[in-house]
């Protein structure tokens, strides 16, 4: 990248933001392309001519029977191509003569989700792996032209989630070939907890998926039991579109009690099978879910063999199958089971027998398991199938650290665990991520480096897959966290830095530097000095420096936020909402640090609470019905 024209983009936005906002968003719909060229990919010679004044100037071609995934992939570049243009661009089944084209086309050669982005005698070849990697070529072709796919399309944005060029004669200006593989085979969404999900805006969510390259949506089989959150509310409406994309069913999540629980049968399986379930401490059968079921009993497991195949039989779109145990699962209470083996052995010699019937069925779906609490080690006396997936959880991972650094004793403890699997265990293990927790209360803890240099270290485990939590309740909270995990999870050496500008340019416009700082500022006090578990108290001394920096980049948004247009300024309004509440919690951190009064900390804890009821509906904070301020207290003294 040449730094001349990195200060003449600079000189030109400085220009632009002392514009009338009607002019600023002309040009500015002008330089950002221009921008995102520069800084990504250089500069490059004249290219080829896609578009002259509102004319495509070449067809896009679909060889011999095109599926449905590539259909939709050529119809989503002609849509894009003419968003962009203003041209209409035909798509065809072969080229007509002497027009050059841009060739759609899935090659057996290449590895599955590789793609190549080239140019052959004027004509643009996107080939790829798969269906799958067919769509994310499109996309990244599209990308180079100057789109920015920066979120999914939620109610929040008013359709400005994405940035979309407009370029009434258009070039590719890339000259050269783009290879592409993934780092991260399976790059997953998770809607666990679904506290903000509709129909709606999961379909946006799908529809945002490809173009990040994340290729797995996972959705629990009936969240903790309750109903609620469950694959079969949006099952019929989501298949055709996650279909349509290739993008991979996973379902399942925590809960044996879904295939074997005391209740079944209206009581009766208890009262006819007591030996079928745990037992207490008292060493008697009980009717708690989350004791884990008699694994040793092969009547059970036969039972609970039979529930799983038979939902598997009801569900034939499901690629992935998790097989959890409860959340918080009790493995052993009376003290004869613990000559039952390690909760590790239980669950892989349980896995195994459900792995051998659903693979005699079912022979392309994959199970996964996951390495979590009391059941995170490698199995010490059972071998699981190179077939099984495993999910490896760090919950408790210390943000104050990278996962690697040994200066973290819980850190330190999942490393050597997860290294001791990948020593053991042949087949895929993945990363379920905290990069987005619940546990959080959508604080602000927006880390883009962190994430990158932690998937840095993964990369080289090396791991397989990367899991995120993903909620549009608080996306705008955690947009930038998503919007860079898709990146790192293609590829963990990706200029961040570079990634961070054109995402702040995009949303924020000529005063993007401002964004920048705040970003860099949340990203340096919240994990440090938040309320992010096994983050220390500090000092109050440098929790009131904390402060003052937060508090500093919030008055410099506000003032860039009142002469930015109107769209821009919604954005600065929720960046300065999340340096409030980033300002708000650790004020209640300060508190604690001064051993100050009950009333005192009570007061910095109802400012929490008035801060939630104002801002619920904004893409900043997902509200819990249940907290109040004697909650909310319990909450910030658990991380005292």
């Amino acid at each position: 990248m040449r730094l001349t024209n990195l200060m003449t983009n600079n000189i030109a936005m400085k220009h632009l933001s002392k514009l009338p906002i009607k002019q600023f968003i002309q040009r500015y719909l002008l330089i950002v392309p221009l921008l995102f060229s520069t800084l990504c990919y250089g500069e490059a010679s004249a290219g080829i001519l896609l578009a002259k004044s509102k004319v495509a100037q070449l067809a896009i071609v679909l060889p011999g029977e095109p599926s449905p995934t590539r259909q939709f992939a050529a119809a989503e570049l002609a849509k894009y191509l003419q968003k962009i243009s203003g041209a209409t661009f035909q798509v065809a089944g072969s080229p007509a003569k002497s027009r050059k084209v841009i060739r759609i086309e899935q090659r057996k050669e290449m590895a599955y989700e590789d793609y190549r982005i080239s140019v052959r005698d004027g004509n643009i070849v996107l080939a790829a792996g798969s269906d799958r990697a067919v769509l994310y070529a499109v996309y990244d072709f599209l990308e180079r032209l100057g789109c920015r796919w920066i979120a999914p399309q939620l109610a929040l944005y008013n359709g400005l989630s994405e940035y979309i060029p407009h370029q009434p004669t258009l070039y590719y200006k890339v000259n050269h070939e783009i290879n592409e593989h993934p780092a991260f085979a399976y790059r997953k969404l998770d809607i666990e907890e679904g506290k903000s999900h509709t129909i709606e805006n999961l379909k946006q969510l799908v529809d945002w998926m490809p173009k990040l390259r994340y290729n797995t949506l996972m959705v629990p089989l009936n969240y903790q039991g309750k109903g609620r959150v469950k694959w079969d509310k949006w099952r019929e409406a989501l298949t055709p579109e996650l279909r349509k994309r290739g993008i991979l069913i996973e379902v399942g999540g925590h809960g044996y009690q879904n295939y074997i629980n005391p209740g079944m049968e209206n009581g009766n399986l208890f009262k006819q099978h007591p030996d079928w379930f745990g037992l207490d401490k008292d060493c008697k059968p009980a009717t708690d879910d989350y004791l884990v079921f008699n694994t040793e009993n092969q009547d059970a497991v036969n039972y609970f063999i039979k529930s799983v195949l038979e939902y598997l039989r009801q569900h034939p779109e499901i690629d992935i199958f998790d097989l959890w145990p409860p959340d918080g699962a009790r493995w052993a209470e009376c003290p004869d089971w613990l000559k039952r083996g390690t909760p590790e052995d239980r669950q892989a010699k349980l896995i195994s027998k459900v792995d051998s019937a659903v693979k005699a069925v079912y022979p392309h779906l994959k199970l996964q398991i996951i390495a979590y609490a009391k059941a995170l080690l490698p199995p010490q006396h059972e071998t699981i199938s190179k077939q099984v997936m495993v999910d490896f959880c760090p919950i408790d991972q210390n943000f104050e650290y990278q996962i690697n650094d040994s200066r973290s004793a819980a850190n330190q403890e999942y490393v050597t665990a997860l290294l001791d699997w990948r020593k053991k265990f042949d087949g895929d293990i993945g990363l379920y991520s905290y990069f987005r927790k619940y546990a959080w209360k959508s604080l602000p803890n927006v880390i883009p480096h962190f994430i990158q240099r932690d998937m840095q270290w993964y990369a080289k485990v090396p791991l397989q897959g990367i899991t995120t939590y993903a909620e549009p309740g608080d996306w705008y909270t955690y947009e930038l966290n998503h919007y860079i995990l898709g990146y790192l999870a293609w590829n963990p050496d990706v200029k961040v830095d570079s990634l961070i500008q054109l995402y702040c340019k995009t949303r924020y416009g000529a005063a993007s530097a401002v964004a920048e700082k705040a970003y860099a500022a949340l990203e340096n006090t919240v994990r440090i000095y938040g309320s992010i578990r096994f983050s220390s108290l500090k000092s109050p001394e440098a929790i009131s420096k904390a402060v003052t920096l937060l508090r500093d980049r919030q008055q410099a948004v506000k003032e860039a936020a009142a002469s930015a247009p109107a769209e821009i300024q919604a954005n600065f309004g929720r960046l300065q909402l999340m340096l409030q509440y980033a300002i708000l919690d650790i004020r209640v951190r300060e508190a604690l640090a001064i051993n100050a009064s009950p009333e005192v900390l009570s007061d910095r804890v109802q400012e929490v609470l008035t801060f939630f009821k104002n801002n619920g509906d904004k893409g900043i904070v997902i509200v819990n019905k249940e907290d109040n301020v004697k909650s909310l207290t319990r909450y910030y003294n658990r991380y005292k």
